[in-house]
């Protein structure tokens, strides 16, 4: 709960950097920013000044000439409540980046209709390619050519779409729907490219604010880089965020050297969240990558943080994290920690939270390809989506006998009775019949068991139960196909490619690791990670650290807590300012430590406890009292 303003605390010493972006924000000659805004120094308090700033001093003017203010933030959560904060005002256009970026295409479906044209025919082209040096016949040639075949198929129905359609919170499989990604790289090349567009992004939106800046896509702030640059004398852009807090790797990295010059760059120092405990923690922490530094309020509690390490053989670990929570209850005589449900538990990595949930094998195979990533673990994953929005809820509903439920994921999602489809047939009742045999055939499999999720593909592709996405399509070729005459060394002159093997992959797992999944990825486990809790804060974090289970999948805490010496690629990587593994778990490192308002008990696992133990003394991470080889009695 926040104290009351006192004049002799530190309250005020952020109060410059509202001033300073006031300053900015004017009508005629307008700068812009970039606001460094560490964790929990209230960016978002920053952000809605701003906006009453404008609206205090220019709604007149904004609303006579039909101009708006855009606001870009990464989730639904976030648009709304800033929303709520600035209370409902038209003059504010508060989206997401997949919403904003359709609001300003949609419409021009003469122009996305080329920039698809041209695009499918590159990818096409080298497919072709890439067919013509392989080996007929092999898996990697059968999917090579169903996507072939799926991209002419919608390049000859591009003449035939006379609106394409979109929606941010959906699945997009109509045939003249643009999926993501699309949407994004679509915007980006007009803006980069189209004059025109850059005019009317600029007329229509004076002021435009990115929050979250350093985790939104990186063609996109480029593109917006460039309309700065190009209409800086009417256009302000501001970009908010901290560089220590980027965790999707299609953000833009190292946004804050991009920052032209001429642009204000005020900075929050003040962290209103954590106790003094957690700050100086944090500030450690980000030492080694760059120079900023946060000052905890005056009036915090100082707070407690504390590392246990223990071998990673170590039997029973959530056994020994309970026991844990039972000393952090005594030591800080809180004992809201002995309950779980009132402590939140922070894996560093996704792949500990998919093992303890069960569905590492699923993980695995999407999850190392860098293109699926980001969607596979926030839920968005077109492939994945079929299975945990249509095929889970239907299946669940089958089996507790739900016919409502059931009846409902068939009229909103099967296309065996959508309205059109319905419309269309001269006996409705045949579709109906249709419906329910391809249910049968579905609930049919699970008669011998569990079925993969390859075998619930192919039933749903056979009755034509779900549209399948276009990924699938070339993956339910290669799982339908005899490849008995094919050579063995044709199949491995002539490899899948990497996205396609990870499909298969996951085809691979048997359907009962879509229901842990769905949880996980809508935040509904006691698990979550640095993306599921972003912006958000809580009394008692507990953080669980282990390389042997998160396979030192892209992250390695064992390496920047001293437990490990870095690889030769870790060194290379920082001496030529590339992302590395150890940087990469640093950040993801900051962002859990830093969601503590009150006590924070991290958890290593490693084969090198003593090494650990030494290397967060020596670098001023912990102090000798707070750091555990073994738990007090």
């Amino acid at each position: 709960m926040t104290a009351p303003f006192q004049s002799n605390s530190n309250m005020n010493m952020d109060d410059h950097v509202d001033g300073t972006i006031a300053d900015a924000l004017r009508m005629d000659n307008p700068k812009s920013f970039f606001l460094f805004a560490g964790a929990g120094s209230g960016k978002t308090r920053t952000l809605v000044n701003a906006l009453e700033h404008i609206q205090r001093r220019f709604r007149d003017i904004l609303r006579l000439r039909g101009r708006q203010v855009a606001v870009i933030t990464y989730t639904n959560a976030a648009c709304e409540e800033i929303i709520r904060r600035t209370k409902y005002d038209p003059l504010l256009v508060v989206r997401t980046i997949h919403s904003f970026a359709w609001q300003q295409i949609q419409g021009l479906n003469n122009d996305i209709r080329e920039w698809l044209r041209e695009t499918l025919r590159r990818q096409i082209d080298e497919l072709e390619d890439e067919e013509a040096k392989g080996r007929p016949g092999t898996k990697a040639s059968i999917g090579r050519l169903a996507r072939i075949e799926s991209k002419r198929h919608r390049l000859d129905r591009l003449d035939q779409i006379k609106t394409f359609t979109y929606n941010p919170n959906g699945d997009n499989r109509e045939r003249n729907a643009l999926n993501h990604s699309e949407v994004i790289s679509i915007f980006s090349s007009f803006l980069q490219s189209k004059p025109l567009m850059q005019r009317l992004l600029v007329e229509k939106f004076p002021f435009l604010f990115i929050d979250e800046s350093q985790d939104t896509h990186g063609a996109l702030v480029d593109a917006l880089l460039t309309v700065q640059k190009a209409h800086a004398e009417r256009f302000s852009l501001g970009l908010i965020g901290d560089t220590m807090q980027r965790i999707y790797s299609d953000g833009k990295e190292r946004i804050e050297d991009e920052i032209p010059e001429g642009w204000e760059v005020p900075e929050k120092k003040l962290n209103h969240r954590s106790p003094k405990r957690v700050v100086r923690l944090i500030n450690k922490i980000r030492s080694s990558a760059d120079v900023h530094t946060q000052e905890p309020r005056d009036d915090a509690i100082e707070g407690w943080a504390r590392l246990f390490v223990f071998p990673t053989a170590t039997p029973d670990k959530p056994g020994l994290e309970q026991r844990i929570r039972e000393y952090m209850a005594g030591v800080t005589e809180d004992q809201l920690w002995n309950t779980i449900d009132d402590c939140k538990i922070l894996t560093l990595e996704h792949h500990m939270a998919a093992r303890r949930m069960g569905f590492e094998q699923m993980f695995e195979a999407l999850a190392s390809v860098e293109e699926f990533r980001t969607s596979f673990l926030d839920g968005t994953f077109g492939p994945t989506r079929l299975f945990t929005h249509c095929v889970l809820p239907l299946v669940t509903a089958q089996q507790k006998g739900d016919k409502f439920t059931a009846t409902r994921v068939l009229r909103e999602l099967s296309p065996l009775l959508s309205k059109d489809s319905l419309k269309a047939s001269q006996k409705p009742a045949d579709q109906l019949a249709a419906a329910q045999s391809a249910i049968s055939k579905l609930m049919h499999l699970w008669d011998m068991g569990t079925p993969s999720c390859g075998q619930v593909l192919i039933s749903i592709a056979e009755t034509k139960l779900f549209e399948i996405p276009d990924r699938l399509k070339a993956v339910v070729a290669v799982l339908t196909s005899s490849s008995e005459n094919v050579k063995p060394e044709d199949e491995r002159a002539d490899p899948q490619s990497e996205d396609m093997a990870a499909l298969v992959r996951f085809l691979e797992c048997p359907f009962s690791m879509i229901e842990p999944y769905a949880t996980y990825v809508a935040h509904q486990a006691p698990y979550d990670t640095h993306q599921g809790v972003k912006g958000l804060e809580f009394d008692r974090v507990m953080v669980l650290m282990d390389d042997s289970e998160a396979r030192g999948f892209m992250f390695g805490y064992d390496k920047l807590l001293g437990g490990k010496e870095p690889t030769a690629s870790d060194l290379k990587s920082q001496q030529e300012g590339r992302d590395s593994t150890i940087e990469r778990t640093r950040r993801l490192f900051y962002v859990t430590c830093s969601r503590a308002k009150m006590s924070l008990a991290l958890v290593a696992y490693t084969d090198n406890p003593g090494a650990v133990r030494k290397h967060v003394l020596n670098s001023g991470l912990f102090d000798d009292a707070e750091v555990f080889l073994a738990l007090p009695n």
